[in-house]
């Protein structure tokens, strides 16, 4: 039984995950998963159970969640194999040094962030506790969120809000940053997010939303290059996936999803690959009403085997 004090976690848009992937391969076949985005181990913990003469590739670029998942995973520990990476580090070259010598079967990617990093990380995710401003989710170093705050120029810092956080009030908020920072420097995530409620009118805050969600995560994509490292490790892994197998990749942001489309849509085209989905699959009313931090969520899904017949492949969905 999992500890009561411990938040629930949920495996987003899992039993869609876990259909897709029966489509394809008898559950009984001797496959290898590869989990990019190891997170809390729950899709990991399910493909596990699901395809019990399978292995799986764990992989997170964050040590504490590849720890945490581990556990999770315990029950299963001959079948997995743990690698501390980021998925845009994964190619066959990589995975052969790490003693994985096939392609995986079946790849999946859940780009959210997991309730861990927003509650209990420590690191400034989130503007419910009064945290370091350091949203890194690797342990490898780079740059911090304070360090974006308190050192990047006007223009860079509203590039930020308002291409990776869609933020209205981008010219306010970075207005404010700049004068506050002039006297003291910006270190704490409750500092921030009672900086950005004061520019904001109360009127203009989204319904059920804190209003600093947007410029939290702008900083945190900004901090930890995330549509770079989407970027690349996407191409990657639709080169690395086997024949015959299937990537499946879920993203919570437009950008993330423009990005993975468009990929997916570009390989499809060469003729080595189907896409399962012309439209993102999306979470249940049932399920974004049990888990409301899914409704955002888009599921893709390419399947690299030769298209069973010559037809377009082209429907652009709205964004």
């Amino acid at each position: 039984m999992e500890n009561e004090l411990e938040p629930v976690h949920y495996s987003v848009l899992y039993r869609e995950i876990i259909s897709f992937f029966l489509s394809v391969f008898d559950k009984d076949r001797e496959l290898l998963f590869l989990d990019g985005t190891a997170g809390e181990g729950g899709h990991s913990l399910l493909l596990l159970e699901q395809f019990p003469n399978s292995k799986l590739v764990l992989v997170d670029r964050d040590s504490v969640m590849l720890s945490r998942a581990q556990t999770r995973l315990s029950a299963y520990s001959s079948r997995v194999i743990p690698i501390e990476a980021n998925f845009s580090d994964l190619d066959s070259e990589f995975l052969n040094s790490h003693g994985v010598s096939n392609p995986p079967d079946g790849i999946l990617l859940d780009l959210g962030i997991s309730t861990f990093h927003l509650l209990h990380a420590g690191r400034g995710f989130s503007f419910r506790e009064n945290e370091p401003l350091d949203m890194r989710l690797s342990s490898s170093g780079g740059i911090s969120a304070e360090d974006v705050i308190n050192t990047y120029p006007e223009k860079a810092l509203s590039k930020i809000f308002y291409e990776y956080g869609e933020e209205r009030w981008t010219k306010k908020i970075v207005e404010a940053i700049l004068e506050r920072r002039r006297h003291s420097r910006i270190g704490y995530s409750g500092d921030l997010a009672q900086l950005v409620s004061r520019v904001i009118p109360r009127k203009f805050w989204p319904p059920g939303r804190h209003p600093a969600t947007r410029v939290f995560q702008a900083l945190r994509i900004e901090v930890n290059q995330e549509l770079l490292h989407i970027e690349i490790g996407v191409k990657k892994l639709l080169d690395l996936v086997a024949k015959g197998g299937l990537l499946q990749v879920i993203s919570f942001h437009s950008l993330e999803d423009r990005i993975i489309k468009n990929l997916f849509r570009d390989y499809a085209r060469g003729g080595e690959a189907k896409l399962l989905t012309k439209k993102p699959a999306l979470p249940s009313d049932a399920e974004t009403k049990e888990n409301p931090a899914s409704r955002s969520a888009k599921l893709r899904v390419i399947h690299k085997s030769l298209p069973t017949d010559t037809e377009e492949e082209e429907e652009d969905d709205e964004e």
